[in-house]
């Protein structure tokens, strides 16, 4: 019997819960349901997790621009 469990955590981008199920790679894919952004949860370690967020079509990475005087 397998026992599936659930992976909650909250949206980076819109602070939205999502939730998802870790397939054989040790990854938990999801859509953000209120921004569009795609998040894959990879699990490294025991104490040791990586978030890819991947922006929604048409939207693009928007660094701070710091001025140094």
């Amino acid at each position: 019997m397998l026992d599936w469990i659930i992976y909650s955590w909250y949206c980076p981008n819109c602070k939205e819960e999502v939730a998802g199920l870790k397939d054989k790679k040790n990854q938990i894919k999801v859509k953000c349901s209120r921004c569009g952004a795609e998040m894959i949860r990879t699990i490294v370690g025991r104490r040791h997790d990586v978030i890819d967020i991947y922006a929604p079509a048409g939207e693009k990475h928007h660094d701070a621009e710091v001025q140094l005087s």
